[in-house]
């Protein structure tokens, strides 16, 4: 296996600060995180915090 940078960490998913987003392009609603959210479904960029 090839890593670059340090160990492997293990990280609880459920305890990070995630935002529900929509989709404005295919609708899809999905969670993220970090400063450059993209949709996973079609990879648009044009998404915006779900309320």
């Amino acid at each position: 296996m090839c890593s670059s940078g340090g160990p492997m960490a293990d990280i609880d998913l459920k305890k990070l600060k995630t935002k529900k987003y929509h989709c404005k392009d295919c609708g899809n609603s999905f969670k993220g995180l970090g400063k450059k959210v993209v949709c996973p479904s079609c990879q648009s960029d044009n998404v915006e915090i779900a309320e």
